[in-house]
């Protein structure tokens, strides 16, 4: 019997695939096939937000408002660009630097600062108008004289002397405080600066410049120190920083007078007020807070005086143009006040 050779071949591979399935099939090595399984999404976990530095801005309360003011208002903008936590406290204690405390700012009086720059050497400290303090390298000093009280005076005399007839001009100032007296004397020195022995060219005759102290910052102790002044023909008054801080219409109010103040006033006393020359603390904590901020503190500045409020009828362009280069003579140490800037005697 002949087979056909088409036939033998489907047959063989008939056996062939028959084989390949066996092989493949389940169970063949006696293991079982992979069941597939689903993975488990990674869910990533937040990191916990560093806390943000801490700056603290202590006022005991011995300053004027305004001034205490414009330095708060300076550090929160200042802190706020750096995204810091600022946080005005009336006195620091232990546990508020024991925190995560980048840079303290301290307007008198004075907490023992000395003392705590040693104890707490990663902090900044910045001491704004505080004397006697000793150099640390954590330890800023703007004004190491005080609040600059005797600066201002002087200048305000300056500008007194300059643009009043006859150098009819005199002070009131605070009683028993020493800075306050300071700008009193101050300013009796810097009108002598200006015009020397200040004769007078036609009656009355009186010894100008003046001086006198109110016994309170109330109304009436401050119209009655003013009445003095103006009993003795004067007619340009400086009002030292306490008390230019309360002035008011009604307490200048009724006398044809003239103005200079050591502090903006309490409201807007239209052309009675001349100017007004200030301790500007603020301006200081600008220039120094870059460095202050990366650790790289220490020294001292000088607390800046500036001149604003000012009448330019009466202070010109050019006479402000030349106080502002006596202003910065006094600054930078070339002119003495002759005054002691915390007791107000003279030196």
């Amino acid at each position: 019997m002949r087979f056909d050779n088409t036939h033998a071949l489907k047959i063989t591979l008939l056996g062939i695939l028959v084989l390949l399935a066996a092989c493949g099939g389940p169970g063949n090595n006696g293991q079982a096939s992979a069941t597939p399984t689903m993975e488990r999404p990674v869910v990533p976990t937040a990191s916990p937000t560093a806390a943000p530095d801490l700056v603290y801005l202590v006022s005991g309360g011995e300053v004027q408002e305004m001034m205490s003011s414009r330095v708060e208002d300076i550090i929160t903008t200042l802190s706020a660009a750096e995204g810091n936590e600022f946080i005005v406290l009336a006195e620091i204690s232990e546990s508020d630097l024991d925190k995560n405390t980048k840079v303290v700012f301290i307007l008198p009086p004075d907490p023992g600062l000395n003392d705590l720059a040693v104890r707490y050497a990663d902090v900044q400290f910045v001491a704004i108008g505080i004397h006697g303090l000793s150099a640390e390298d954590n330890l800023t000093r703007i004004g190491p004289e005080g609040l600059g009280a005797d600066q201002v005076g002087f200048i305000a005399g300056i500008i007194s002397a300059a643009i009043t007839p006859d150098w009819r001009v005199g002070a009131v100032s605070m009683l028993n405080s020493g800075e306050e007296q300071a700008s009193n004397l101050a300013f009796q020195n810097g009108v002598k600066f200006y015009c020397g022995l200040c004769r007078q060219a036609y009656p009355p005759f009186h010894s100008y410049p003046l001086g006198v102290e109110a016994s309170t910052s109330e109304i009436t102790a401050v119209q009655d120190a003013i009445n003095t002044l103006s009993n003795l023909d004067v007619d340009t008054i400086f009002l030292s920083p306490e008390l230019s801080a309360a002035a008011s219409a009604e307490m200048l109010e009724g006398s044809d007078l003239s103005y200079i103040g050591g502090e903006s006033p309490g409201e807007d006393l239209g052309g009675k007020w001349l100017a007004t020359v200030r301790a500007a603390p603020e301006l200081a904590i600008e220039e120094i807070w870059d460095n202050v901020w990366m650790g790289d503190g220490g020294g001292t500045v000088s607390m800046p005086v500036i001149i604003e409020d000012i009448n330019s009828e009466r202070l010109t362009p050019g006479r402000e143009a030349w106080v502002q280069e006596i202003l910065q003579d006094l600054i930078d140490g070339y002119i003495d006040t002759g005054v002691d800037p915390i007791t107000g005697i003279a030196r």
